[in-house]
């Protein structure tokens, strides 16, 4: 099995598919919320109550008040800082939570013989992304109110965002084709979802970490550089190319992972109708 073959054919099924999966990610995100009375508003609220329940915990409650001491020596509310990182945790979390299952969920579809399976996960992430770009423009509107300067380093915002989508899309065709597979793999994946978030660093800061090679491992985990990349584009720290060296690992991580994840699709996904 070639896997940049497998790579470029998904790739370009996605491509030719384009305007029905954005249709296809209206259709679920109705659908998520078709009973409540709120409908997708719920999508903002529960990120805003979140964001307010950490920040009394963590900044009232543990820390004091006290501010965050950024790499450069300034001082900014936690409630400033942790916002980026906590909006970026919420795209994480439904792509590990609902992407595992989002196959599962649309078996109605993959038993159609027609129907290109492989978009399914890329429709389901854009799905969660309709309601990560809003809570962008809410945080640029939080920002404004609170009257902490948006600078020019938010110009690179797209770029963080591109490819946070890019790593998504393969971690929910990851997940989602294990998780038809097996649903011990979808168990896995609730039970270290708890893990995962605090060990990333959304609501603490890499630098605290005082061990140089427990610092490494951490750098490790990607999600942590599209944190960071949020960070320094709403706190005005740094641009992507001064973390050159983390930028390149990145690529590598995506090309590396995408190779793998589009060969065991590829794989794997003829025996979904059976499974299912």
């Amino acid at each position: 099995m070639n896997p940049f073959k497998a790579v470029y054919e998904l790739t370009a099924l996605n491509i030719k598919h384009t305007k029905q999966s954005f249709s296809m990610a209206g259709s679920e995100l109705k659908k998520k919320y078709s009973s409540t009375l709120f409908g997708w508003a719920w999508s903002i609220v529960r990120p805003l109550v979140f964001i307010f329940v950490y920040w009394f915990a963590m900044s009232v409650g543990i820390r004091g008040n006290k501010p965050i001491t950024l790499d450069s020596g300034e001082k900014v509310p936690y409630i400033i800082w942790m916002i980026p990182g906590v909006i970026a945790w919420f795209v994480l979390q439904e792509t590990l939570s609902a992407g595992v299952v989002c196959v599962r969920q649309n078996s109605h579809l993959v038993n159609k013989m027609l129907f290109p399976v492989g978009t399914i996960p890329v429709f389901s992430t854009i799905s969660y992304f309709f309601s990560h770009l809003l809570m962008l423009a809410i945080s640029i509107i939080i920002f404004a109110f609170a009257k902490y300067p948006l600078t020019v380093y938010l110009l690179q915002l797209p770029f963080y965002l591109l490819l946070f989508f890019i790593f998504c899309c393969i971690l929910a065709m990851f997940i989602s084709t294990l998780g038809v597979i097996s649903r011990d793999f979808e168990q896995l994946i609730k039970a270290i979802l708890n893990v995962f978030f605090w060990m990333s660093p959304v609501l603490w800061q890499l630098s605290n970490v005082k061990n140089k090679y427990v610092a490494f491992v951490l750098k490790l985990n990607p999600f942590n550089y599209f944190v960071t990349g949020y960070r320094d584009a709403f706190l005005g720290q740094a641009w992507f190319w001064e973390h050159y060296k983390y930028t390149i690992y990145i690529f590598v991580f995506l090309a590396i992972f995408a190779l793998f994840t589009a060969s065991l699709h590829k794989k794997l996904s003829p025996e979904f109708a059976d499974v299912l």
